[in-house]
């Protein structure tokens, strides 16, 4: 994948990112000031896609970082990464 089209994805991720995010604040708020209102599931799935855009925005980000840098800082940033994947996925049955 070439260098600009990384960019244009990492710029789409992280614009649909902060929508979401932004939509699932709006919807909290409102959950929180208004009784009948109650959007819990939909609030959690939006915030959860949002996180999951930023860490990837961020995972790859970083990834650039570790280019040339040592074993060890490329070991933790992939243990990182495994560990964010796995908390996204079964965080739900851990908590």
């Amino acid at each position: 994948m070439s260098s600009t089209k990384k960019n244009n994805l990492l710029e789409v991720f992280a614009y649909v990112a902060i929508v979401v995010s932004a939509i699932a604040w709006l919807l909290v708020g409102l959950d929180n000031k208004i009784d009948s209102f109650s959007m819990g599931k939909l609030t959690g799935a939006l915030q959860l896609i949002a996180v999951i855009l930023t860490f990837i925005v961020v995972a790859v980000v970083a990834y650039g970082f570790t280019k040339g840098k040592s074993t060890t800082v490329k070991v933790i940033y992939w243990v990182i990464v495994i560990i964010f994947i796995v908390c996204a996925v079964f965080g739900n049955i851990f908590w």
